[in-house]
């Protein structure tokens, strides 16, 4: 083969790897930085904002129902965090650790959408949910402030899109509030 032709051909895919990782970028949600996440898990309840990965949602809350949806990223199949899961995990570790939250405890709840049977999302969500306990762990956060537990698909985001990637989600809780 030609040398240019193939200096073409190499310089093709590039643009083209590039094109297809700036498409994913556009798609993928904005990280949610630690003043947003502190922010859902301080406001008065009746205020909770809910930010989902399709952006923030205002919802009528329980009194104790403070809490913040995150997209963290897993493999497919997997409670393997993604490399792009670690943004939004050092945003999550800055506000559970802020003067603000730093005394209070959390639930971290693991999510799936409703493709596969029962047993095996909740299995799943509960794996991601300790994947995001045990980032938080091993970067120096108290684990007896975190609680872990797997829905599953029984509490969908968007029950009228049962299988949309909006219902794979970390939800962050507040369950014992120190003081605020």
């Amino acid at each position: 083969m030609n040398p240019l032709t193939l200096a073409a051909l190499v310089a093709a895919a590039m643009l083209a790897g590039a094109a297809a990782n700036a498409a994913d970028d556009e798609n993928s949600p904005p990280v949610l930085s630690n003043k947003q996440i502190e922010q859902a898990l301080t406001s008065p309840p009746a205020l909770t904002r809910s930010f989902t990965p399709r952006g923030l949602a205002r919802r009528q809350a329980s009194e104790t129902d403070q809490s913040v949806n995150l997209n963290i990223p897993f493999e497919l199949n997997s409670s393997a965090l993604k490399p792009q899961a670690s943004e939004q995990l050092k945003q999550l570790e800055l506000a559970l650790t802020s003067d603000a939250l730093g005394k209070d405890r959390f639930v971290v709840a693991g999510h799936t959408d409703a493709k596969g049977s029962a047993q095996y999302n909740k299995q799943l969500s509960l794996r991601r949910a300790e994947a995001v306990k045990n980032f938080l762990v091993a970067k120096g956060m108290d684990p007896q402030r975190l609680d872990t537990i797997g829905y599953g698909s029984d509490r969908l985001l968007d029950p009228d899109r049962p299988q949309d990637s909006s219902n794979r989600r970390v939800e962050i809780r507040v369950i014992d509030a120190a003081s605020h």
